[in-house]
């Protein structure tokens, strides 16, 4: 039997990340009454992802990255199945199977968050290999004695993986496939001069290098790319993250171009009263307005609130993700916001406005004279001002106003239309 009257909703949220406790949350405060049940398949309270590389370079304690304790559950009104796996969703019926036992929903959300993608690659299951998402995967990592690791991946994740391991003292490699680091996050300019900080503290860099084998009997003791043989007793898997879709597809619930489940701006699917949000959709990207996996807390947090809301009742819209990333490489801070002239393609109207001064480095990223990017390494001061300016779409001739003169735009043939000067202090 379904209710729809408020106070009697039984929503299930799927899911104990960022996304799924704030629309917990949200649903507690619209709907008082509402019942909550929440369910995940790792065993723990609410913890911080955005903290497993301090708590891998043994910065933090442990306790440090939770956020939630059993008890606050209890006390938000919460209901919680931790540590069992939903198998099935039954959207007709409005049921939800897990491993033992079958509940009924009103509504249902489906925060199931990202997986790690493991490389189809010769070894990848011997002991002493690991991904690098959870919790767990960190409490494994660190209760594993290694010297030299091999970090196979260069994205955000590989780049904190690396930074940790080489701060706790080993000898570390961070291999890239493609041609520079972080290469969906920053252009080549800027990822260069990552590298140079990385390889300046140690971290040995190879990009353009595709691992083929991981060595060993039993246990990790190499690797081998297509150029060279590693010696090493670890290898951390961060091949990128993707959508973890599998229950919601299996439900016939639909699933976007890009691998993320396909969600209306008030965060339903296709599925009657089956809500999605968190790094298992795809969203609008605020700036470029074309579709996007945004795997990124502030982006689940903001979509959980909106799904919370629509859950019970209230009237809420998603206004698209934004892509904000940011590293401190060995105290080096480097930020990348909006998209990259990679990921446009090749698009007609991308123009390119960069400055260098001393070690600082800013790049703009201008598709029809329109700042949909900006990429940042050194003292980014000025980096807030310009995430405003790409939210509004701005002009390129407005932004000058905006920053009070510290961008000075003036006309240049050689760049097109537009020269850029800016003074990073």
């Amino acid at each position: 039997m379904s209710h729809n009257s408020k106070g009697n909703t039984h929503v299930i949220i799927i899911g104990n990340g960022v996304a799924g406790n704030t629309a917990a949350a949200a649903i507690r405060e619209y709907d008082p009454q509402a019942r909550i049940t929440m369910l995940c398949d790792e065993g723990v309270p609410l913890y911080s992802a955005c903290v497993l590389p301090n708590y891998l370079a043994r910065e933090i304690e442990r306790q440090r990255v939770f956020l939630k304790s059993f008890n606050d559950y209890v006390e938000q009104g919460i209901e919680t199945i931790l540590g069992q796996r939903a198998v099935e969703i039954d959207v007709e019926r409005k049921r939800l199977l897990l491993e033992n036992k079958t509940l009924l929903y009103d509504k249902l959300v489906v925060a199931t968050g990202g997986k790690c993608l493991i490389p189809p690659i010769a070894g990848v299951k011997l002991e002493g290999v690991f991904p690098f998402k959870s919790l767990d995967d960190t409490d494994r990592i660190l209760s594993y004695m290694g010297k030299k690791a091999v970090v196979i991946g260069s994205g955000p994740i590989g780049i904190e993986a690396s930074i940790a391991l080489r701060s706790r003292g080993y000898e570390t490699f961070l291999v890239e496939l493609l041609d520079w680091v972080a290469p969906k996050v920053f252009d080549e300019a800027a990822s260069l001069l990552i590298k140079g900080i990385f390889e300046e503290h140690g971290v040995n860099v190879l990009v353009g290098e595709k691992v083929v084998k991981i060595q060993g009997n039993g246990k990790v003791e190499g690797v081998s790319t297509d150029k060279r043989e590693i010696d090493c007793d670890m290898v951390v898997l961060a091949a990128g993250i993707r959508p973890d879709v599998e229950l919601a597809q299996q439900a016939g619930i639909e699933i976007g171009s890009l691998g993320g489940i396909k969600v209306s701006q008030h965060m339903e699917t296709n599925a009657p009263d089956v809500f999605a949000c968190g790094d298992c959709v795809e969203s609008k990207d605020m700036v470029t307005g074309r579709n996007t996996l945004s795997l990124l807390w502030p982006n689940a947090k903001l979509q959980g609130a909106v799904t919370g809301y629509n859950s019970v009742g209230a009237h809420r819209s998603y206004p698209g993700s934004l892509n904000v990333a940011g590293i401190d490489a060995f105290g080096t801070n480097a930020v990348s916001i909006g998209t990259t002239v990679t990921n446009l393609g090749s698009d007609k109207g991308v123009e390119i406005i960069e400055k260098t001064q001393g070690n600082n480095y800013l790049r703009l990223v201008v598709l029809d004279e329109v700042l949909v990017g900006a990429q940042a390494v050194g003292k980014i001061r000025d980096i807030g001002v310009l995430l405003g300016a790409a939210l509004r779409r701005e002009h390129l001739r407005d932004i000058q106003r905006v920053v009070n003169n510290r961008i000075l735009l003036s006309m240049n043939p050689a760049c097109g239309k537009i020269a850029q000067f800016m003074n990073i202090r």
